[in-house]
């Protein structure tokens, strides 16, 4: 760490000692008393609805969660320092990051959201939901693929908000591919995209990331390719965008090797320009599972992170031919997702904070808005500390609509999976079914 990095931590470890449990409040968050039914739109056993006021909650004595709470209040106040901007003078390869102040228009939350059903691989359905009532509009499934197991990976929405795209890993006899369907209103089947056939790639065990350009001509996504010993789980470290009238393919991969390292691309989103993407890469040691250092299970020194940003008319190439906009630096937090929006300058970060040991479960999920390039935080739409230890999360997923606005927060947790739209500084369920095959699969 910098030295300011160590003054911060040494004040915060000195005001978390000085913390008297009678005089920090709780989360406000509800606790499912004797007889009290689920909230609208959840499922039965998924625990507490998250932002609700205390008045509703049970009289009931927190304390081993106060400690990481009070921490992730000093992290969230800090995390403009602590992240550094690594620029270096470079251009940015999307233009110049525009503050808050020149946001696109407010677009009105999403109407529909997509879903991913089943309990395994060979049954899975896509389902379109209403956002209001969880009512199913519509429904396909992949046509017979014969001899092939299909393992979905990750799902966008194009910004007409009806027409939806599923990617999945293709294994058959020692061949592998990644195959991209649309589904929309009226269909019954999902419908494999021109160009949507991608050779060589297999993500067995790590989801995928992928968006729809904000004019909905183009779909940028992750791309796998074999593990580094010809077996197993791939490594996300490639980047395709596919212009949608006709499949032509542009990828970027290489120019972020680092000696030890294997690298994953957690998170890829769009910029409102549609000129450039932004995603989140991940230098993992390969000694530790590849799908626990997504998960941001392993020690922090396992695992390095930087946001960063691409022009799409490069063109093709490496990956470091855009501009870093963020480069962790802290060990008293990690970057979990990263995706960009709202407006032309910003970025919605999550981070985890408020781990006591080296590895397992953060108890602290926090959803911040910040300036590309400064760090300065623009809001924090969210905060949910764990209570005790059926609530740790883990599996957290960050997806956004084609504007980056309206956000989807899903977390698994030992005493149930929660699924929902933050605002106003909640987490407002949303009416789902369990997640497919044990992720959580979405796109709105």
């Amino acid at each position: 760490m910098t030295r300011t990095e160590e003054r911060l931590a040494d004040a915060l470890q000195a005001s978390a000692g000085r913390v008297r449990d009678d005089r920090l409040r709780p989360l406000s968050q509800r606790e499912p008393g004797p007889g009290r039914e689920p909230g609208p739109g959840r499922e039965p056993g998924l625990g507490p609805e998250p932002g609700l006021g205390p008045e509703s909650r049970p009289r009931t004595t927190w304390r081993g969660w106060l400690v990481p709470l009070a921490a992730a209040t000093a992290v969230a106040l800090v995390i403009g320092l602590a992240l550094v901007v690594t620029g270096g003078g470079r251009p940015d390869a999307g233009g110049p990051a525009a503050g808050h102040g020149r946001t696109a228009a407010t677009t009105g939350l999403p109407r529909f959201y997509a879903q991913l059903t089943g309990t395994n691989p060979v049954d899975s359905t896509v389902v379109i939901r209403s956002v209001t009532t969880g009512e199913v509009v519509a429904s396909a499934s992949l046509p017979p693929q014969a001899g092939w197991s299909m393992l979905a990976d990750a799902m966008a929405a194009a910004p007409d908000g009806r027409t939806f795209y599923v990617a999945y890993t293709a294994i058959h006899a020692g061949t592998a591919q990644t195959r991209i369907y649309r589904f929309g209103f009226g269909g019954t089947t999902l419908n494999l995209i021109k160009g949507g056939v991608i050779p060589g790639s297999a993500s067995v065990g790590l989801l995928g990331s992928m968006a729809v350009a904000p004019d909905g001509t183009k779909l940028a996504l992750t791309v796998a390719t074999p593990g580094h010993d010809g077996d197993g789980p791939g490594s996300t470290d490639e980047l395709a965008v596919i212009d949608l009238p006709t499949g032509i393919r542009t990828t970027w991969q290489g120019g972020l090797d680092r000696p030890g390292r294997a690298l994953l691309i957690q998170d890829v989103s769009w910029r409102a320009d549609g000129r450039s993407l932004v995603f989140l890469a991940l230098w993992c040691n390969p000694a530790a599972a590849l799908v626990l250092c997504a998960d941001a299970a392993v020690p922090v020194a396992a695992r390095a992170a930087e946001v960063r940003a691409l022009a799409v008319a490069s063109g093709g190439g490496l990956l470091d031919r855009g501009a870093v906009l963020m480069s962790q630096q802290s060990t008293a937090y990690v970057i979990a997702h990263a995706v960009a929006g709202p407006g032309p300058g910003g970025l919605t970060l999550v981070l985890l904070t408020g781990r006591t040991t080296t590895a397992g479960s953060w108890p602290v999920v926090i959803v911040e808005r910040v300036t590309a390039r400064s760090g300065l935080r623009a809001a924090v739409d969210y905060r949910l500390a764990a209570r005790n230890p059926s609530q740790q999360p883990h599996d957290v997923e960050l997806g956004a609509d084609p504007s980056g606005q309206h956000l989807l927060l899903t977390l698994d947790r030992p005493s149930g999976f929660l699924f929902g739209r933050i605002g106003q500084g909640k987490l407002h369920p949303l009416p789902v079914s369990l997640p497919h095959y044990g992720h959580s699969i979405t796109a709105w």
